[in-house]
């Protein structure tokens, strides 16, 4: 009976675990996940590809609010199409598969745990993951950054799986699963998807691994599947769009490493701020990992893949011209595996690290606490002019001020359950507090705005058909998601080699092309700071209808001169 017993508790930790961190790794995700607005930029041009996908039909080509838009490969629309034929073509059927997809990142960050470490570090690594900043704020983002995250640290749970395993046949199926893993990621978006190996193949060549590695990279089925999943979209694109190979490979891959012609450049730093801070309120058992890592490099070999992991591509992030917040954010796995391993290391050694333990929960405590103060003192202060938003950060920074208040005081008392509580719950609340306030256009300071355009553009759905609509210098990404109508723009820069012909339709540049498209019957939908240039290139007085945020629509109404 003990042995049927002790059988029964090791299934139920086997299928539980797993499935109540699939569970807390997608919900507090979906939590008011459709309530605000797209985003613009980023948000609103994958829904609208997305939503362009589900009208036409044609899963294969993405367009984006009229012409070919191929600078990114198609999973990340694919969900969100998906998403919107399950839910409607609303937010949260553009966003769904976010809430899924850190489920199951925080699933692969459990088993690759239960692989280097132990059951403890992979469920505390997990709840870590989680329940870090970083986490909750970047996986509500509609952008591809998060479904690469799942895929690759499926990718790395594959990879190092396969490493470990003996068995020929268990380990024909993490060769596959890794195959598979890396296609998908390669699918989501490109070379970039594959950036942990740079750092996972020295790694295990530096471990002893040469064999495995011959074995894997050798796989015909591997390659087969690779070749298939991961790079067949890009060769039939490639095979019937001209031009369009030397696009991938040079504008939207080299040039986004070696150049900053996409402008998006950072301080060197940035990355090396943001992770540990990203992984608040667990950054100090991060860097007591750090302090720990020759020892634990030392004692295993798998465990040192976990530092080059993390440590090659953070180098190349560091380095290269172009940078983001959310590209880091497949780094948050390791970062949190560590982590995990660090508060392991502290638990496992009480009482006789008591003294450590205690100074990590007193700094912890303190910074919560300054921040809590911070985040009510600037609601009081009225820098936000939405209501909504000041009353929601007064509340979160209140209770962050009372976990903060609780931290300390376990410090003296250290309750290890009500700890762990506490320092979870502490990123989640944020969101908790902060999300069913926000609708994406609040306004924040005068003439600054949150920017989400729905309100803007669901007025623009309403619109007789046949009504022309002109976007002026800025286009709003969300264009087709919320009107189901492609717009046309005006001194918007667009790629237009792939789509020439509709270009000629949807694209005017120059003064004198926006001069014989408006009529008296055109709607100009435009920034403010741009009406008085506007108006006077089309010699018309413009008429605002409806204002949202920095925008206006605006009627020509008469001409100055020549009437």
């Amino acid at each position: 009976m003990p042995q049927i017993s002790k059988a029964r508790t090791n299934a139920y930790r086997r299928f539980a675990i797993p499935l109540l961190i699939l569970l807390l790794g997608s919900l507090t995700i979906l939590f008011h996940l459709g309530t605000a607005g797209l985003f613009e930029t980023s948000e609103g041009r994958y829904a609208s590809v997305g939503r362009a996908m589900l009208d036409s039909g044609d899963w294969l080509v993405p367009v984006h609010n009229g012409l070919r838009h191929l600078t990114k490969p198609p999973v990340t629309y694919w969900a969100s199409a998906l998403g919107m034929k399950l839910f409607g073509i609303n937010e949260l059927g553009a966003r769904f598969f976010l809430a899924p997809a850190a489920g199951l990142t925080a699933l692969g960050c459990f088993y690759i745990g239960l692989a280097l470490f132990n059951m403890q570090t992979a469920v505390l690594s997990a709840l870590i993951l989680i329940c870090s900043l970083f986490f909750q704020v970047q996986f509500r983002g509609l952008t591809t950054d998060p479904f690469l995250t799942m895929y690759e640290t499926m990718m790395v749970l594959g990879f190092i799986r396969f490493l470990q395993t003996h068995s020929t046949r268990k380990q024909k199926r993490w060769e596959i699963f890794f195959w598979a893993m890396a296609a998908l990621a390669m699918l989501t978006k490109g070379p970039p998807g594959l950036l942990p190996l740079a750092g996972l193949i020295p790694g295990a060549l530096s471990c002893g691994y040469k064999n495995h590695l011959k074995t894997l990279f050798k796989s015909a089925i591997g390659w087969t599947i690779f070749v298939i999943l991961g790079m067949g979209w890009y060769l039939y694109l490639a095979v019937t769009i001209p031009g369009l190979l030397q696009y991938f490979l040079v504008d939207e891959t080299l040039n986004r490493v070696a150049s900053s012609q996409h402008h998006r450049s950072a301080p060197f730093y940035l990355y090396l701020l943001l992770l540990p801070a990203g992984i608040f309120p667990w950054s100090g058992f991060f860097f007591r990992s750090l302090r720990n890592a020759r020892a634990y490099v030392e004692n295993s070999n798998e465990i040192r893949l976990l530092f080059w992991w993390l440590f090659v591509p953070l180098a190349i992030f560091t380095l290269s011209r172009s940078k983001l917040a959310a590209y880091a954010l497949p780094l948050l796995v390791p970062i949190a595996l560590l982590a995990g391993a660090g508060l392991v290391d502290l638990l496992s050694r009480l009482p006789e690290r008591l003294a450590d333990f205690r100074f990590h929960l007193r700094v912890t405590g303190s910074i919560l606490l300054l921040l809590g103060l911070a985040l009510f003192i600037f609601s009081l202060s009225g820098q936000l002019a939405a209501p909504s938003l000041n009353f929601s950060l007064k509340f979160c920074g209140i209770v962050w001020v009372f976990i903060a208040i609780f931290l300390l005081g376990q410090s003296c008392y250290t309750n290890r359950v009500l700890i762990l509580a506490l320092l979870a719950f502490t990123a989640p609340s944020l969101m908790f507090f902060s999300m069913p306030v926000i609708r994406g256009n609040e306004q924040l300071q005068p003439g600054k705005f949150l920017p989400s355009q729905w309100l803007l553009l669901k007025r623009i759905a309403n619109l007789p058909p046949e009504q022309q609509i002109i976007n002026i210098e800025e286009m709003i990404e969300g264009w087709y998601f919320y009107t189901g109508r492609y717009p046309i723009t005006w001194n918007v820069k667009r790629v237009t080699r792939f789509d020439e012909k509709k270009a000629q339709e949807l694209v005017l540049s120059g003064n004198e092309q926006l001069q014989k498209s408006v009529t008296p019957n055109s709607m100009l939908v435009l920034r403010h700071n741009d009406l008085a240039r506007v108006s006077e290139i089309l010699d018309y007085e413009l008429r605002t209808v409806a204002t949202e945020g920095k925008w206006l629509v605006c009627l020509p109404e008469r001409r100055f001169k020549g009437q």
